[in-house]
């Protein structure tokens, strides 16, 4: 079973956040593309620990799935979170894992901007109200 890797690396100004992530894929980029939602699926559902983001930021994932099924399948299926994909670097060779390959990235998150696309879209409130 793979299970992939999640490191918090560091912050920049505005929100903009760098995370190490592994992927696993039949190729490259298959592998580099399974890196880059696995941030976006911690960052959302399971938080960023050691940082303000420890906390997901949508509160229930399965409820979130079913009641906005559309939105998610556009966001993981369909590339939609690299509208919030501001870098990505290979960190390590490609390595065969199991009949695929694995693969360690560095991904660059803007989570401000990913905050607002969810408020608009009513998948989660805004923080306060």
């Amino acid at each position: 079973p793979y299970s992939p890797e999640f490191k918090f690396l560091s912050k920049e100004a505005n929100g903009m956040f760098i995370i190490r992530s592994s992927g696993f894929g039949v190729g490259s980029e298959a592998a580099v593309n399974d890196a880059q939602r696995n941030v976006f699926y911690h960052i959302l559902f399971k938080g960023i620990p050691g940082t303000e983001l420890n906390v997901p930021m949508v509160e229930n994932e399965s409820n979130a799935m079913a009641k906005h099924k559309d939105f998610f399948n556009k966001f993981f299926d369909q590339g939609r979170y690299r509208d919030f994909l501001l870098s990505s670097s290979m960190s390590s060779n490609l390595i065969n894992v199991n009949g695929g390959h694995q693969i360690l990235v560095d991904v660059k998150v803007n989570c401000n901007s990913l905050r607002k696309d969810l408020e608009q879209n009513q998948i989660i409130r805004k923080f306060g109200f």
